[in-house]
């Protein structure tokens, strides 16, 4: 999940206080004769908070550092090991690199590395149990097996040929190692803004030169003066003389290092940018598989099914040798064979009825695979019948997807465009091969899943072509910025048709929408914003000249009204967190280099929302068996959790869903609550001073009053025994914070009240 900024500030304050909690806690054990257990549950409930706070806001390194840490408490608290000298410099070491992050300074990368492998490696004595003597028959088994197997790993050693130096590596290695030098590309535009940031310093000194150059002549003749006028000079003004006089040493010298430094820097970022575009070119060519490995089983695919519809087709394939990326290829290989069997069952006709039309008897269908700059585009095409527009829109009013008279105001590039809407078909009966009205959408899906589009031609009698286009990287974009509701999202420029600043009165109304005139071409003009549903800001109403971004995909166009357009970024685009997965309109977040988290938006599904048609989103739905409460009734909702951060992220999805939230910090002042606020449902963290979510879940189970009130226990504790316990304390559900999902904890709420 992308954080928001007040999310990351409450963040840094509860770590703020949970350092100080356990520096000062851990001191008074150190000093202490004797482990005081109270002290040692308290560090290890810190510890345990820390981590779930860490983990709600993604710094995985805090998170890992917190888990060790909170590990070794509670080792100490259960007498395995002694918080020794050395074991308690390491904890320290542990609470300083937190710290360091806390205060936005750079961690060596070694010393961190370090310090998490000595701190797993306390944590792996005190589990480890005492090794049982073995006797001698298990000697020479294990020596045996030894023999057998020489790595403590089950890894296969390949002797490669000499003539055929190459190797099988598993995708997922690849992804990985693909994700990996993404880092590098965020860390090197890191690197650049820093440059920037070092140049204005640079600047700054220059002005301090020129200042200090038109001081000196003056504090010269100032100090000439007093010598020959008073004699002796004060030793006071003494000392501002000989000041000034270092002062002017030392800006001589900052200015000689800044200069040499800045020289290194352009030298290390030049160096650096070539190395990260090398190796991602490098590893991406290594992803890249040509697309005739699939061909084969298209073209088995075409041959059966002219047999199976009676049908004579030919597959025609051009650019099979053309490279993709071997996921999107593996994710497309469906799509296309769905588009294969429309061509043979929708688009070909009958050898007679081509014979009639004066038609070769073999129909042919056409797949064409180029790549056009960043991008490449297959095509799947076929000289049959053709789209029958009328036939679609008939469907699409009994589908209650528009009305008769909306239907007939679309012309055919819109019709077509309903063929991708989930259930929708011209088949009057079901087949094994169409019918169903699922296929289309499932191609969309598919192809915009990898931020690609899909367009429809078809002309009536002469054929229908279906093109894909499909970026060739999946992780690097480029994207125009754009500020909507005073707030900053990334657009791919791929799907920007043009970028307009004009006056308000060149818009003219045509059928109550505001429109433009686009290349000779009229375009509806949406604000964004209300797209998105933010508040409109910037170039509203009241304004001279509006700011707008025109997206096109195929022949559907729409003009967003902005706030403001700022610069072309290539960025590293990165999937979106558990937690907001499903927002609409989004593909992805991206890291400036200035280090902001930035949302890219989704091109195809801002159309179908500025058009009206349905964004593709999973809907979150009532288990079967459960009552579902009428939509005009609130429900209330008590989350206890002693984190901060934890609260209102939790409040922030459940006050999203429409629920009415309150929170408490611990179970003791939930209970106190309880009978005041009267939730419909209780949400509560395990671990918290005070009460814990155990004894808070026995004792609402337990009053007669408040005994039916469902209880989520929502923690990171994982293991069989702790959920157990959480169960017996009479809890309705437990879910695992590492494993959680907005949509599974929405739907158990539902499925509760």
């Amino acid at each position: 999940m992308t954080p928001d900024p007040d999310l990351l500030n409450i963040f840094w304050v509860e770590v703020g206080d949970y350092l100080q909690s356990l520096n000062r806690t851990l001191l008074q054990t150190e000093a202490a004769a004797q482990s005081d257990p109270e002290a040692l549950r308290e560090m290890n409930r810190v510890a345990h908070s820390m981590k779930g706070a860490a983990r709600a806001v993604g710094i995985q390194v805090i998170e890992t550092l917190a888990h060790s840490m909170e590990d070794i408490f509670s080792a100490a608290l259960k007498q395995k090991i002694e918080l020794t000298h050395g074991v308690c410099d390491l904890l320290y070491d542990g609470l300083d690199l937190i710290q360091n992050v806390v205060n936005g300074t750079e961690n060596d990368p070694t010393i961190l590395a370090s310090t998490m492998e000595r701190l797993e490696e306390v944590v792996a004595i005190a589990e480890t149990p005492k090794p049982k003597p073995q006797t001698l028959a298990e000697k020479k088994r294990t020596t045996a097996m030894r023999a057998v197997v020489p790595g403590a790993e089950e890894h296969v050693t390949i002797q490669l040929p000499v003539a055929e130096e190459s190797i099988r590596v598993p995708v997922s290695r690849m992804d990985r190692l693909m994700g990996e030098v993404s880092e590098l590309l965020v860390m090197r535009m890191h690197s650049e803004e820093r440059q920037r940031d070092f140049q204005q310093l640079q600047k700054l000194n220059r002005r301090w030169q020129r200042e200090w150059r038109n001081v000196r002549t003056a504090y010269i003749r100032l100090a000439r003066r007093l010598q020959h006028e008073a004699g002796d000079i004060p030793e006071e003004v003494l000392m501002l003389f000989k000041f000034l006089e270092t002062n002017q040493r030392f800006l001589m010298e900052t200015n000689r290092q800044l200069v040499a430094l800045g020289r290194d820097m352009t030298t290390y970022n030049a160096q650096l940018s070539m190395l990260a575009e090398q190796l991602q070119d490098d590893i991406g060519g290594m992803r890249l598989v040509p697309v005739e490995t699939v061909v084969s089983g298209f073209q088995r695919l075409v041959r059966d099914l002219g047999r199976d519809t009676d049908k004579e087709a030919h597959l025609e394939v051009v650019g099979s040798s053309v490279e993709m990326d071997k996921t999107a290829l593996d994710i497309l290989k469906e799509p296309i064979m769905h588009l294969l069997r429309n061509a043979l069952d929708h688009g070909l006709e009958t050898a007679k009825e081509r014979t009639a039309k004066g038609k070769p008897p073999i129909g042919l269908v056409r797949l064409i695979v180029e790549q056009r700059g960043k991008d490449v585009l297959i095509h799947i095409s076929d000289d049959g019948r053709g789209l029958n527009a009328d036939q679609i829109s008939r469907a699409a009013v009994e589908a209650g997807l528009v009305t008769q008279q909306e239907a007939a105001a679309l012309g055919p590039e819109e019709t077509y465009n309903f063929i991708f809407h989930s259930g929708l078909t011209t088949r009057r009966e079901v087949t094994t091969l169409s019918g169903r009205g699922l296929g289309m959408d499932i191609v969309r899906t598919r192809v915009e899943s990898l931020r690609g589009r899909v367009s429809v031609d078809s002309t009536p009698g002469r054929g229908t072509t279906i093109t894909l286009r499909i970026p060739l990287s999946l992780s690097r974009l480029s994207c125009i910025l754009v500020s909507v509701g005073k707030q900053t999202f990334a657009v791919p420029s791929a799907s920007v048709w043009r970028m307009l600043k004009l006056k308000r009165d060149e818009l003219f109304l045509a059928e109550g929408r505001e429109m433009v005139i686009v290349e000779s071409r009229p375009v509806a003009v949406v604000p964004l914003a209300s797209v998105l549903g933010l508040p409109v800001n910037g170039s509203g109403e009241g304004h001279d000249w509006i700011t707008l971004l025109v997206l096109a995909t195929g022949e559907r166009a729409v003009a967003f009204e902005v706030e403001d357009l700022f610069s072309e970024e290539e960025l590293v685009l990165k999937p979106l967190g558990r937690e907001i997965a499903n927002a609409p309109y989004v593909t992805g977040g991206a890291l400036l280099g200035s280090g902001e988290i930035i949302l890219v938006l989704d091109p195809n599904a801002v159309l179908r929302g500025a058009t009206g048609q349905p964004h593709v989103r999973r809907i979150v739905e009532v288990p079967e068996g459960k009552p579902s409460k009428a939509a005009s009734e609130v429900h209330h909702i008590l989350i206890v959790d002693d984190s901060i951060t934890t609260r209102t992220l939790e409040k922030h999805i459940l006050e999203t869903a429409g629920f009415v939230v309150s929170v408490a910090i611990d179970g003791a002042e939930a209970w106190e609550r309880l009978r005041e606020i009267q939730p419909d449902l209780v949400i509560s963290d395990v671990e918290m001073p005070r009460m814990n979510g155990l004894e808070l879940t026995r004792r609402i189970k337990e009053d007669h009053q408040l005994g039916r009130m469902p209880v989520i226990l929502l923690t990171s504790l994982n293991k069989p025994e702790q959920r157990e316990a959480g169960l017996h304390a009479g809890a309705d559900a437990y879910l695992i914070k590492s494993r959680f999902e907005q949509a599974e904890l929405l739907r158990m709420i539902w499925s509760l009240v």
